[in-house]
């Protein structure tokens, strides 16, 4: 895909109804308040050596850039966010998804408040764990940032 998909999907995200159970939808995942679409995944990162994968992670950190470049031009400056503290939090209380999920996949996301649609909109490159491919994830939610 590229940038001009990415934001077909955005407007996609923006405006499909949420399941009323997890479960893959055509553009990745979804559940009740939440889809997330797989924008771009890695082909044998989960085997390749380690600059290989650092390649391709830098490759979809800056796809991740582009379109957040976009993106800011639609919704203004998005907050830059970690998500450590989330993920840490999830050991010892509830955190709704998506974001339970999406902490123990991604360092840090962009977050953006899409007030026409009633959304928040998080991406971010999923590329915590060494033996899994890498993602470009882009997350549509009505749940709040906790």
């Amino acid at each position: 895909m590229g940038i001009e998909t990415y934001l077909v999907v955005t407007d996609l995200l923006c405006s499909r109804e949420f399941p009323a159970e997890d479960g893959r939808s055509d553009l990745g995942i979804a559940g009740p308040g939440y889809h997330t679409a797989e924008l771009a995944t890695s082909r044998g990162t989960r085997v390749a050596d380690a600059s290989m994968r650092e390649e391709v992670m830098e490759r979809f950190h800056e796809e991740r850039e582009a379109l957040a470049g976009t993106l800011t031009e639609w919704w203004g400056e998005p907050s830059h966010m970690g998500l450590q503290t989330i993920r840490l939090r999830t050991a010892t209380e509830e955190i709704p998804e998506p974001w339970a999920r999406l902490s123990h996949l991604m360092g840090d996301v962009y977050v953006w408040e899409a007030r026409q649609c009633g959304r928040w909109i998080v991406l971010g490159v999923a590329d915590r764990d060494p033996t899994d491919e890498i993602q470009l994830l882009l997350t549509a939610t009505e749940t709040d940032p906790p």
